[in-house]
């Protein structure tokens, strides 16, 4: 029952079938009105008929006798119609009985009945009455009450408001449920849509909703699920690509470490050689911690969680500082620093980890005697930081998912493959683009970054 309640089907059917009600039911009154003013108008046609007759007969006749017989003789044949003539001193005229026609009279002349017709109750019935002043053809003052009863009238009426009455029920009936099937049916496709939701799970992230079969008004819903089953199969294969590569990368140094530990136990060494030992696991360790802070921060980068800061940045002076800082590693090669001062909007140490460590790619592909240019420049509202080394080119199949995590061109590199996805992270978490090109002399790497960060 409370699930009825709330339903929306039962209410678009109760809304139709009331507004079903109303419409009928105003219908049903409008015609009742109609109809009674339309008999009244008959009823006050007859009437004033009746009336002129009597005015005419009066005129005409020179003694009540003579006015009686020729009003008698006049009404032979009607029905329901009561007429009571009375002079000034007695009644003249009494149709269809004297007793009807009195009780009719002082009716009339307790209602104050005038010619425009009114309607009064007498003996158990209703009537319609007019009454005026005759001139008879003898001098006296006359004064005659015609009524005509409606029972006939009121009795139809009735029976029309009963019929009508029975006709907003069914009508009630009928559109509730024409409602419930067409509600049923319209929302198909919200049930279609909670069907696809049901089916949903790790494996079954391909479902969608067929959007060319979804009404105008339900488009905008199924798109937006739709777009929301996307969203959630490209997450979950980003986690499952991310839990893979992670195993895949924490194998090595944990089988180095589990290896070294066996050897460290196989017989009893000097303490010289487990110095060694433990200087060796000393570096793996640092290599695991290495790989899964730079996982993390993926991971919040991926999820939109890496929000840079907004200070003043002199790009030279920072390119400087890694220049000098780098310099050890770069002693067999030049590396140049060009370009004048350009200061933007940034986070600093985002920024110099994003361009170390493309300086750092740099002196580990450029060989002895090459040459390494970090220069800095600006395109309109841009900062443009270019890394370009001298060396072996990128494969033109590689350049695509270069920024990939665990991407490494030289397997013997010791690196973790995951400074450039770092990079672009960085760049992107500033609203900026990073890219790469490759020749058989030069590989560059371009970095664009706003001149401010958009809030």
């Amino acid at each position: 029952m409370a699930r009825w309640r709330h339903s929306i089907t039962l209410r678009l059917a109760l809304a139709f079938a009331l507004l079903a009600a109303l419409v009928f039911a105003a219908l049903g009154a409008y015609l009742s009105r109609s109809a009674d003013a339309h008999m009244a108008e008959l009823d006050a046609h007859e009437l004033h008929g009746k009336l002129a007759l009597a005015r005419r007969v009066a005129t005409s006749e020179t003694t009540p006798a003579a006015l009686a017989a020729r009003l008698g003789d006049a009404l032979v044949g009607e029905h329901g119609v009561i007429v009571a003539v009375d002079g000034e001193k007695r009644p003249i005229f009494a149709w269809p009985d004297a007793g009807t026609a009195r009780a009719l009279a002082q009716a009339a002349a307790a209602a104050a009945v005038g010619e425009a017709p009114l309607r009064l109750e007498l003996a158990g019935g209703e009537y319609r009455a007019v009454a005026g002043a005759l001139a008879t053809g003898w001098g006296e003052a006359a004064r005659v009450v015609v009524a005509r009863d409606i029972r006939h009238h009121t009795d139809f009426l009735d029976q029309l408001r009963r019929d009508l009455w029975l006709a907003v029920l069914a009508a009630a009936l009928l559109t509730a449920v024409v409602g419930l099937l067409v509600a049923r049916r319209g929302l198909l496709p919200v049930r279609a849509i909670a069907r696809t939701a049901g089916r949903i799970s790790a494996g079954r992230l391909g479902e969608r909703i067929a959007e060319q079969d979804v009404p105008a008004e339900l488009a905008e819903l199924a798109s937006a699920f739709n777009a929301m089953l996307g969203r959630l199969e490209e997450s979950f294969r980003r986690l499952s690509d991310f839990s893979a590569d992670l195993a895949h990368e924490l194998r090595t140094p944990i089988h180095t470490l589990r290896m070294q530990t066996e050897v460290a136990l196989g017989k009893p060494r000097a303490v010289d050689e487990y110095r060694e030992l433990l200087a060796s696991s000393l570096e793996e360790y640092e290599r695991l911690s290495r790989i899964i802070g730079d996982m993390l921060f993926l991971a919040k980068a991926e999820h939109g969680l890496v929000a840079p800061g907004k200070e003043a940045i002199g790009l030279r002076e920072l390119c400087r500082r890694l220049v000098e800082y780098y310099g050890m590693l770069a002693e067999d090669v030049n590396v140049e620093l060009r370009g004048d001062e350009i200061s933007i909007d940034g986070d600093r140490l985002m920024l110099e980890r994003a361009i170390g460590n493309l300086l750092v790619n740099a002196i580990r592909h450029t060989p002895p005697g090459g040459r390494i240019v970090l220069a800095i420049a600006r395109e309109a509202e841009q900062a443009v930081i270019a890394v370009s080394n001298t060396g072996p080119p990128i494969p033109a199949a590689a350049l695509g998912t270069i920024f990939d995590r665990f991407v490494r061109l030289n397997q013997d590199n010791q690196g973790s493959g995951l400074g450039l996805a770092i990079t672009r992270s960085i760049v992107h978490a500033h609203r900026g683009t990073v890219a790469v090109r490759s020749s058989e002399q030069t590989t560059e790497f371009v970095i664009r970054l706003p001149l401010q960060v958009a809030p």
